[in-house]
């Protein structure tokens, strides 16, 4: 008996290696007539930052530029991704049958990941990786997919990015 893979949490931190999973997301979505949850984690400032902030400007302003910053950074990605998809897709979030929910959170991307998860009840998590195209990547994982792949108590679907000019996957272009 094949697993029941309904909701697919496919990741991404929108680098070059985006669409190729996403294309491969979308077609493994169809097979199992399953829905895609869209998901981009925005990592929260560093604590040097924090620190610069709180003790060079006043409270209020730091308050201010947070609020700011979080939501118009979020609405920005989120936007990106919605164009992303029409893209990708031929057709709008709305006309489409396979994306069911684009979400943009902040936070500490594997916390975030494992989190969203939880929460729409993903039966199988997909994310992208470099990994392998060149030295480093022959070695180790991206820090986020090799922290998934350990904590996850759902499968976790990694699609490598192949750098093979015959091969139609790769696309450089940025979103």
């Amino acid at each position: 008996m094949s697993p029941q893979i309904k909701t697919i949490l496919y990741t991404t931190a929108l680098s070059p290696y985006t669409r190729p999973v996403l294309r491969f997301t979308v077609e493994l979505a169809k097979q199992h007539d399953a829905k895609i949850v869209l998901l981009h984690v925005v990592e929260p400032l560093s604590s040097s930052v924090r620190f610069l902030m709180d003790n060079y400007l006043s409270p209020d302003k730091v308050e201010e530029l947070h609020r700011e910053a979080t939501g118009g950074i979020l609405e920005k990605f989120h936007r990106r991704l919605e164009t992303f998809c029409a893209e990708e897709l031929g057709s709008t979030l709305e006309q489409t049958q396979v994306i069911s929910e684009i979400r943009v959170v902040s936070g500490v991307p594997h916390e975030a990941i494992l989190r969203e998860a939880d929460r729409c009840n993903a039966d199988l998590i997909t994310m992208g990786t470099h990994a392998g195209s060149n030295a480093l990547g022959n070695a180790v994982l991206g820090s986020t997919t090799r922290r998934i792949t350990l904590s996850s108590r759902r499968p976790v679907l990694i699609v490598p990015f192949v750098q093979d000019p015959d091969n139609e996957w790769p696309s450089q272009r940025r979103i």
